[in-house]
């Protein structure tokens, strides 16, 4: 899905009154100024950048800068949604002048611009590029963060782990990845991640269990001089598609991790050991006391495991190169979320 975006509209319009930020020298020179930004919130209480930048010469600005998280300000949330950048940044574009009409509403012409992005005509200054991954279960998805910490690299050098989060590229300004629990971060306290009011309980929370989500960072320069991509119209959901898995592979994750399976997860803290030891191969009564095997043995076999039958396979099935988790096990949006009206579309 694509949720961040950067870019400029072409859209003659009267300026938005936003302020300016000026910087003066000592002697009273003006060494530069610009037109502040002004957040443009939406009713799920996310918002975007709005700015209005260039001039006709008749004090009318020519484009409309938007910068923010297309996703979010559509539909609340950003678990999943729409790889068609000109749908969303169209739907985003009628509901900016929508929210600011009285400034939008005069002698500009949103129906020309709207023709504009729907062709693609519009600059890209930077794009997010997500997509989940299934691991099954909280602790497997931090088991792959903590393995991918201490592996991966890519030309930018070893990863960074900062709250939770996994940076290659954290400090670049042409292109980043980073990984993180999905589950973790919607379910944080903070305002930023929350899930507005409107959107709980409708199955978000439930889906986003177990979910790793891996996000690709392209600035405007490495578009441009890497890609040749200035417009929307260079940025097909094919293409982006493409681009993602280009920049996933220039990580380096051929080591392993051991990735937590469903029957340990729901197990008693006190069976774990030995259910990990049986799986393994071993003998438990030779290990444990009697008392302890037949009282385990019982707990066992509410799970559907008999340990006092030899595992006749010795399982390492759990045990997988990082890089097989984020190639085989991606993501796809469930139908229920387009019944729900939970997509932009």
């Amino acid at each position: 899905m694509l949720d961040w975006f950067r870019g400029e509209i072409p859209f003659l319009h009267d300026p938005i009154p936003a302020g300016r930020v000026v910087s003066v020298e000592p002697d009273g020179q003006v060494t530069w100024e610009c037109v502040k930004k002004i957040e443009c919130r939406s009713s799920h209480d996310t918002s975007l950048k709005i700015k209005s930048v260039g001039g006709d010469g008749q004090g009318r600005a020519t484009a409309l800068q938007i910068d923010g998280n297309l996703c979010k300000f559509l539909q609340g949330h950003n678990v999943f949604g729409s790889r068609d950048l000109n749908r969303l940044l169209l739907l985003s574009f009628r509901k900016v002048c929508e929210l600011l009409s009285e400034h939008l509403n005069g002698r500009s012409s949103p129906d020309l611009a709207e023709r504009q992005i729907m062709k693609g005509n519009y600059l890209v200054k930077m794009i997010d590029i997500n997509q989940l991954y299934e691991c099954g279960n909280d602790a497997s998805v931090e088991a792959w963060l903590h393995a991918a910490e201490m592996r991966a690299r890519s030309r930018h050098g070893r990863s960074t782990r900062d709250k939770g989060t996994l940076y290659l590229g954290k400090s670049s300004r042409r292109w980043a990845i980073k990984f993180y629990n999905k589950a973790r971060e919607l379910l944080a306290q903070g305002k930023t991640h929350k899930l507005p009011d409107s959107l709980q309980g409708v199955g978000l929370e439930e889906f986003i269990q177990g979910k790793l989500r891996a996000e690709l960072r392209l600035f405007g320069k490495e578009l441009e001089e890497r890609h040749g991509i200035t417009h929307g119209y260079h940025l097909t959901p094919e293409v982006i598609d493409q681009l993602f898995n280009t920049y996933l592979g220039k990580i380096d994750m051929s080591n392993q991790t051991t990735l937590i399976d469903e029957q340990l997860y729901e197990m008693p803290q006190a069976l774990r050991s030995s259910y990990l030891l049986w799986r393994q191969g071993a003998d438990l009564r030779g290990l444990l006391s009697k008392p302890t095997f037949y009282r385990q043995r019982k707990a066992l076999l509410e799970y559907g495991i008999d340990i006092n039958l030899m595992h006749q396979a010795p399982e390492h099935s759990n045990v997988v190169p990082l890089i097989r988790v984020i190639e085989a096990k991606p993501v796809a949006i469930p139908a229920w979320a387009y019944e729900r009206g939970l997509i932009a579309a």
